[in-house]
């Protein structure tokens, strides 16, 4: 028996210092790798998107100049423009920013083409840098006297492009310009 105690009680000991020579062995200096986004990508542009209200996803994808177009070209009919599209919601996709359109952006509005649009979210307005790309979406409310042949909005909201499906699937409605 104490033979048999014995062997046992060398595998103990040769396994205890074998795994303290082992963990030893293993130890290292190489750092824990944790899944983050390289600084690069970390903006604040890819804050949380805002609250977009409901109506808003029912909205009509146009380019800016298209609706201008719509209320100022040649064969325009404004009471036509006016009637169909005061009123409704629109979506600009994708659109680069440049200077001129956050130029007056602390005045509480940013230009889309000719199109004023004063913003809700106006902290990520005033976030926005050129080369950026943007979705705005807001309420037309169609000519702008004082700037003919500018548009104005209301309610405008800024998104980062193509955080928010804008219209939703099933919403919106295509855009049939009048001239």
């Amino acid at each position: 028996m104490s033979r048999a105690l014995n062997v046992s009680l060398v595998t103990v000991v040769s396994l205890a210092l074998g795994l303290l020579l082992f963990g030893g062995a293993c130890k290292s200096n190489v750092k824990a790798v944790v899944d983050q986004p390289p600084a690069s990508q970390t903006t604040t542009s890819q804050a949380i998107v805002p609250y977009v209200p409901p109506a808003y996803y029912e909205c009509t994808d146009v380019l800016p100049m298209d609706l201008e177009n719509a209320y100022y070209s040649m064969y325009g009919n404004h009471a036509e423009a006016e009637a169909m599209y005061n009123g409704k919601a629109f979506v600009f996709k994708n659109l680069l920013v440049d200077a001129f359109m956050i130029r007056e952006v602390d005045k509480g509005w940013i230009w889309a083409d000719l199109v004023k649009c004063p913003v809700m979210n106006l902290d990520a307005a005033k976030n926005l840098k050129p080369g950026d790309r943007v979705d705005i979406v807001g309420i037309c409310m169609g000519r702008d006297l004082s700037q003919s042949p500018g548009l104005v909005f209301k309610d405008c909201l800024v998104l980062q492009a193509g955080s928010v499906q804008l219209p939703a699937p099933g919403g919106g409605s295509a855009f049939a310009p009048t001239y």
